[in-house]
Formats: structure tokens, sequence, C-alpha cells
């Protein structure tokens, strides 16, 4: 937030969906006194600012602009533990609820903390799959509630989307409004947030122009360390895309043609692996025992259900014997599947 008083005046009036005459009738004041406030050719008195602050929703430090960036800090690191400890594994979604719950009114009272409002549209996306009736359809009779805490996110978000200048979070943030309004089956609005994310069809990206200024500005050694740090995230990039590829074959495809497209993905996925220094070991865990939990899913669903045990099998003897993995990593990853196979075995 900007440490400008009419500045901090005007967004966490917006944020607050008020308009310069609302806001001026709660005070007692002219439209035109607030206009001279947010222009700062003049400031409210003294008097005014704390019932301003009340009225935004927001403390008179973050009002004021004072210590924001200390003040930001804080709050988020607070928030984020608190979410973080408020998950149930045992109650995905109706902990997924309160958590968007919780988040919804801390985003009221730190409208200009960006964070931990492109946190709360990225719960509100997740919220939006276990509503989603094609999905898992819960919230039974709760729609009106989930409906306006949409509505809230993706308000939210757009101010976020309006007026942060940090690209990853608009990224972030728009991603999400996607996931939100495509379980809401409003394709066009998805669309919308769908076509200004950057995608993998361009042939000018940007990282092969920062590999090459490394070769040309200090040489080859130099620009090997960038080299492999671009092929770690090109792998990232293909273990998402395989992510969704597996997901989606694994629970609507037939048995035979989710095997053969899962397979394929683990082919290159372990092509990459031959070299360790071209991978993220956890993204390399994460899309490997997803895979096998997605192999699983499909053979559970055409009643094989010994062959899906000997996937588990081969996979757990295969983590145990990996070269180059933490043993943690393995332990993790392991737990990881066996709770995923235990949460959504019930819809296979």
């Amino acid at each position: 937030m900007n440490n400008s008083l009419g500045n901090n005046i005007k967004a966490f009036r917006k944020n607050k969906g008020l308009t310069q005459e609302e806001l001026a009738g709660l005070l007692n004041v002219t439209p035109q006194a607030v206009s001279r406030w947010e222009s700062e050719v003049g400031m409210p008195d003294v008097a005014m600012i704390i019932p301003l602050a009340q009225i935004l929703g927001v403390s008179t430090d973050a009002l004021l602009g004072y210590d924001m960036i200390r003040e930001d800090s804080e709050v988020t690191n607070r928030i984020k533990e608190t979410v973080r400890n408020m998950y149930d594994e045992k109650d995905r979604a109706g902990s997924k609820l309160k958590i968007c719950e919780y988040l919804s009114t801390e985003t009221n009272i730190h409208p200009g903390n960006y964070e931990i409002v492109k946190d709360y549209v990225q719960q509100t996306g997740s919220l939006s799959m276990y509503w989603d009736e094609k999905l898992e359809g819960c919230y039974k009779d709760q729609d009106d509630h989930i409906l306006e805490i949409f509505k809230d996110s993706i308000k939210k978000g757009t101010y976020l989307i309006s007026h942060c200048t940090d690209r990853d979070l608009i990224d972030k943030t728009h991603y999400s409004i996607a996931w939100i309004y495509i379980h809401m089956k409003d394709f066009d609005k998805a669309k919308e947030h769908i076509n200004v994310l950057p995608g993998l069809n361009s042939t000018c990206n940007r990282e092969v122009l920062e590999m090459e200024t490394v070769y040309f500005d200090k040489g080859f050694d130099q620009m090997k360390e960038v080299i492999d740090s671009k092929n770690r995230l090109l792998f990232s990039t293909v273990a998402r895309q395989f992510y969704t590829v597996a997901q989606n074959y694994g629970w609507w495809g037939n048995k035979d043609e989710a095997l053969e497209m899962i397979s394929w993905c683990d082919g290159i996925i372990e092509a990459f692996a031959t070299r360790l220094d071209a991978i993220d070991s956890k993204d390399y865990m994460h899309i490997r025992y997803m895979n096998a939990f997605h192999k699983m899913i499909a053979l559970k669903k055409a009643g094989d259900d010994a062959k899906a045990a000997e996937v588990y099998s081969a996979f757990v003897n295969e983590v145990n014997e990996m070269a180059g993995i933490s043993d943690e990593l393995k332990k993790e990853s392991i737990a990881i599947l066996d709770r995923e196979i235990g949460y959504y075995g019930k819809f296979s």
C-alpha cells in the first residue's frame, strides 16, 4: 500500500465498493471534501481519522500508511499460519469453507495486502471444485452462501488485478478466478481471465533471451547455470501439464486409454529425470505419485482392484530404490499418496 494518505483513502474506499458520495454521506461531509482528500489538495481533520478507518474497515496505521511493509509481513505470516492450522485433511471440504470465510474477513480488514487477497482467491478456486456437482458436490443447501463467497472473492481479486503491480500475483489471481467461473459454468467469463495468462505457444519467450544474455555478457560457464535453472522451470511446467492430463484421463477416460496416456506422461517425465539437475525433486515426486494414483483410479473404476494394488506396490518399491531423492521426500511422497487414496477412493 502507498504511504500517501490520499491514495490509501481512495484504495480502501474502492475496495469497500463505496463511491465518494457514499463515503461522504457516512462521514457527514461533502463529496468535494472526499475528492480533495484523495487528490491531496486537502487532508481530513485529525478527529476524522478514526471514524474514517472504521468505515473503511482498516486500522488507523494502515490508513495513514505507517510502516506498511513490516505490518504487511507480520499480518501475512499470521494469516498464512492460521490457514495452515485450519486445514483438516479428514474434512477437506469443510475446512476449505471455513478457510474461505476466515480469509473473507481478513481481506476486509487488510484489503491492501495483495498476498492475502491472492490466497483468498486461490482458496476460493479450490472451494469451487468441492462445490461443483460434476466433481464432489459438497455444501448441500448452502448454494447462496457459497455463491456470496465466489462473488466476494472475484470482486477482491478483480481489484487486485487492477491495482497490484506484481505480475506473479496478478497471474495467479487470474488463474484462480478462471477456475471459479469454470465451476460456476460461466465459461465466457472464465475465458476472459484465461486469455490474459501466458501460454506455451509463444516462440518469443523470455527464458531463451535470458540464457543468451548471460552467454554474451558473462560467457558459457555462467550460462550453464542458467540453463540448469531454466530446464528445471521447463520440467515443472511440463509436470503441471501432465498432472492435468493424467488426472482427467484417470477419472474420465476408459481404462486402456487412461493407462496408455499416463504411461506416456511417465515416460517423458523419466526422460527428464535422467539428468537430476534438470528436475525439481519435489515436482518430480509429485507428478510420479499422482500419475500412480490416477492409474489406480482408472483401474478401480474398471473394477480391477487387484491391478490397482499392483500399481501401488510397484510404485512404493520403485520409490524406495530411487537414487538422488532424500529419504524424507520418499516418505512424504508415499504418505501423500496414501492420503489421496484414503480420500478419493470413495469416489472411484
